[in-house]
């Protein structure tokens, strides 16, 4: 076609060219879940101050040092009591090859080494009908029958400790008289004296003396060396913290002094006050002295504190904070000082919905800390995990945890209706499916002002088989995640039913593959950052790392 008479074509003008789409990756958030930070700075920084991905959102996944592993489920393993009433305390005993698992609620002692049946079953005759009493109350037969009753409390404190006589258990809870356990029976001797031993909170082992916290006052007691009873003496403390309040607990400390580790006797207050005292013998001047005072933040339980090697770590109101740190700070300046400090800003609100009953546990195998948060009401069951290597944190929902317990390198945790679940089993909470999600922080891509609008995705996934999760665009600093998918398929060749004779391999562990399909996905921002979620609801525990996100988007000419 001819251009008509009289028009021609401006000089240097040439014919527009398409729109090249971009690519850009977003690796999995080994920084693990980041709430302390301006939202438009990615990255997170590690202990080492190196910088790497973090997540905005991740939920029920665990940071490792490869990428974010999908935690796993958790089975009912127990049930103590009649169903009414939460387990308040579990602990263990271990000696050789006695080994022992005990749970409590505020009524009665239960051993659930061994249980037969996980769940209270209702009477009924042979043709099904069920049997009730004369109230009209169907009967039921407890699935672990009570080792001791009739209690007023069930905050129970408990330590292990070896004496020449044996290896022993003591318990108190500062409401019923104390009990011990000499590895076969439970009993209430040898008798504690010089204080009414029901009034007796907490209890603990320092340089072969047990001590003990009277409830609600600012006095320790111990007994003599190698003891589990006898003598209390008092320890008064009323004069060594200024800001009053009462004991919570006590334990040990050990300290670099450069002739090798010192070990401390520590005395925490409801009021966020250390006492740190040295010696073996509090009866003596030459053998005992105090070294110092300290505040470390408003402890959040009495059982929420870890140890990590000869580090204490307590969760209080500002944070996880080790005392090795806080003897070295004003705790106006400890807060960044904290384990928690990544999860900053979840912590605090976590706090203020939840300000006491945490608990925390260390599982040295999985190189995993756990804080459990108290449910209360129309509380969200959660817990904080963090990567005990990498200081990342994870939140895991779904699971209530009022009491948390390692046996057997297994982890327990105590919950309402006296229920004890094992967790990391199975690829379902207690028959029902869970759902992972995980939004890494938002990405400008270098190009604030300039709109960016989603193309394609795909995740990069390693896991025995092809799973194609729910992706999504997440954008301008705001989370809106799809409804939850529905629960992967996982490979049976593990579980019984489900192999094949002669190429399965009973007890096996699959063999990991990597596992990318790019999806459609719409929507445009500003700042941006892809949505992954996985459901699971199998038998199997899901085997399934995220190890990156790819996104292809195309970008806008900016507006003026």
């Amino acid at each position: 076609m001819r251009r008509p008479a009289g028009l021609r074509k401006p000089a240097g003008q040439t014919a527009p060219k398409p729109r090249d789409a971009k690519t850009v990756t977003f690796p999995a958030p080994i920084g693990g879940w980041i709430r302390n930070q301006n939202l438009s700075t990615p990255g997170a920084r590690m202990p080492d101050g190196s910088k790497v991905s973090g997540a905005f959102v991740l939920e029920n996944y665990f940071p490792t040092a490869t990428g974010i592993r999908m935690r796993g489920g958790s089975n009912l393993y127990a049930t103590i009591g009649d169903g009414t009433l939460p387990v308040t305390a579990s602990f263990t005993y271990v000696n050789g090859n006695n080994q022992k698992l005990f749970a409590t609620t505020a009524a009665a002692l239960y051993d659930i080494t061994s249980v037969t049946y996980t769940d209270n079953m209702q009477l009924a005759t042979e043709a099904g009908d069920q049997i009730v009493n004369e109230n009209g109350l169907v009967l039921t037969v407890e699935g672990v029958p009570a080792v001791l009753e009739s209690f007023n409390g069930g905050d129970w404190s408990v330590v292990q400790f070896a004496t020449p006589g044996g290896v022993f258990l003591r318990a108190v809870n500062g409401a019923d008289t104390p009990l011990a356990f000499d590895g076969t029976s439970w009993g209430v001797t040898p008798a504690i004296t010089g204080v009414d031993p029901a009034t007796l909170s907490f209890v603990w082992v320092h340089q072969r003396r047990m001590f003990f916290i009277k409830k609600d006052s600012l006095s320790a007691y111990y007994l003599p060396a190698d003891s589990i009873g006898g003598a209390a003496v008092e320890l008064p403390l009323g004069g060594v913290f200024s800001r009053g309040g009462s004991l919570l607990f006590g334990s040990t400390w050990s300290i670099e002094t450069g002739n090798g580790l010192n070990e401390q006797c520590i005395f925490v207050t409801t009021e966020g006050e250390a006492a740190i005292y040295q010696g073996t013998d509090p009866s003596l001047s030459t053998a005992w002295s105090k070294v110092g005072v300290y505040r470390i933040g408003r402890p959040l339980g009495a059982k929420a504190h870890i140890r990590a090697g000869g580090d204490l770590v307590i969760a209080t109101d500002i944070g996880f904070v080790p005392l090795s740190q806080a003897i070295q700070r004003d705790i106006s300046a400890l807060s960044p000082s904290a384990v928690s400090y990544p999860i900053e800003t979840a912590w605090n609100e976590a706090v203020a919905a939840r300000p006491s009953g945490w608990a925390c546990e260390v599982w040295p195998t999985k190189q995993m800390a756990i804080v459990a948060l108290p449910t209360n009401g129309t509380d969200q069951p959660q817990m904080f995990a963090a990567n005990a290597r990498t200081g990342a944190w994870g939140l895991f929902t779904g699971w209530d945890g009022r009491s948390v317990v390692l046996f057997r390198d297994r982890f327990f945790f105590g919950s309402s209706g006296g229920k004890i679940v094992e967790a990391e089993v199975s690829g379902a909470d207690q028959g029902k499916p869970y759902t992972s999600a995980c939004v890494p922080l938002h990405e400008t891509l270098k190009a604030p002002a300039s709109l960016k609008t989603s193309l394609l995705m795909r995740a990069t996934l390693r896991a025995p088989s092809e799973i194609v999760p729910r992706l999504s665009l997440q954008r301008d600093y705001k989370v809106s995640l799809p409804g939850a998918p529905d629960a992967i398929a996982v490979s049976g060749s593990g579980v019984w039913g489900g192999g094949v004779w002669g190429q399965s391999q009973w007890g096996g562990v699959a063999e990991k593959n990597i596992y990318q399909r790019w999806q459609s996905v719409g929507g445009s921002g500003y700042a941006i950052a892809p949505g992954v979620q996985i459901t699971s609801g199998s038998l199997v525990a899901p085997d399934v790392e995220l190890v990156s996100i790819d996104v292809t988007y195309d970008q806008g000419d900016i507006v003026t």
